[in-house]
């Protein structure tokens, strides 16, 4: 059964968000206004060119839903995501599979005893570029209930019947036909950290390291971004060219000043550190986390969404979303 979400085109969106910006790249575009909490977007872009983003406009919930047809110039109004209006949420992720399908990741949060909650996965699948949504499976919870099981990053598709998921307390492989799991390359746990497939077919995972046999062996890298420490807030992506990036927060406080890119154009075998990509600088402390997640557009363009909490910023908190020339990154 699949549940549709109504009024999804009903009424489109377009606040620029004022303020400082770098002048190489466009003014963001407002989806949301009045957010807080762990608001935690995720993003992704359909084979049929449609953008589909979730967030949580406060904490828990509502969990919501948007749509851009025109590449993210305008938003239709946020809606409620399905099965989520019943319980308390902290937001996942989203993939687009090889045959054009989505996967909406998200976490719930469950009572483990009166004094303790704890969170697992669940996830559902939609065919129509996020209008309809299957009823959601739910990943195993972690054996000791106590320890929460957490996504934040993409599914990496290894196969049709082999997804790898990057999940806090362990990382393993998926079959989403028989819901078994099973072991991933030398049995390691990365933890809460982007890992991404590059054309190449090499992993490399936010941990530092990069595998060329599926994860049976990996190979540190030296000077590697730091998406790590925090691991639900940060990301790692691979493009359809073959670039890595990967997100830089610098400055101090809760969410930094500048929220930069750094980028590997070698299979992610090196990092141009010192090379850094401004993508976000309002000349003033950034409002919370801004967690960006970003997909590639086309070959020239890339597309994050984001947010900032800033409540004196004009039009007041708000969750944005902004293109990039990827020329820029190639630079």
């Amino acid at each position: 059964m699949r549940t549709p979400l109504l009024a999804m085109f009903g009424c489109m969106i377009i606040v620029g968000a004022l303020g400082a910006q770098s002048t190489q790249l466009p003014i963001p575009v407002r989806i949301d206004s009045g957010v807080s909490g762990h608001i935690h977007p995720a993003l992704a872009f359909t084979k049929k060119g449609t953008l589909v983003g979730v967030y949580c406009k406060s904490e828990y919930k509502p969990y919501l839903i948007t749509h851009s047809l025109d590449l993210g110039k305008t938003w239709s109004k946020p809606v409620l995501f399905p099965f989520t209006t019943e319980t308390q949420v902290y937001p996942g992720s989203l993939t687009t599979l090889s045959d054009g399908r989505l996967v909406h990741a998200w976490n719930v949060w469950f009572n483990v005893d009166d004094k303790k909650k704890s969170r697992h996965v669940a996830f559902s699948i939609s065919d129509d570029d996020g209008i309809t949504w299957s009823k959601p499976k739910n990943i195993n919870k972690n054996k000791d209930v106590k320890i929460e099981s957490v996504i934040r990053h993409p599914i990496v598709e290894l196969a049709k019947d082999k997804w790898l998921l990057p999940l806090m307390d362990r990382t393993v492989l998926y079959n989403p036909i028989s819901g078994d799991e099973s072991a991933f390359g030398d049995g390691r746990n990365h933890g809460l950290v982007p890992i991404a497939k590059t054309p190449k077919s090499t992993l490399v995972s936010g941990k530092g390291m990069r595998s060329t046999d599926e994860g049976k062996t990996w190979i540190e890298v030296e000077s590697f971004p730091d998406v790590s420490t925090q691991g639900w807030r940060h990301q790692m992506i691979c493009l359809e060219n073959g670039l890595l990036i990967a997100s830089q927060i610098v400055g101090p406080g809760v969410g930094g000043d500048v929220i930069n890119y750094l980028v590997s154009k070698d299979d992610g075998k090196t990092w141009l550190m010192d090379k850094p990509v401004e993508f976000y600088n309002p000349n003033r402390p950034i409002g919370g986390r801004a967690c960006p997640r970003s997909v590639m557009l086309d070959g020239q363009t890339l597309g994050t969404i984001y947010y900032d909490t800033d409540a004196k910023q004009a039009g007041g908190s708000g969750i944005f979303f902004r293109t990039m020339p990827i020329a820029l990154l190639i630079k």
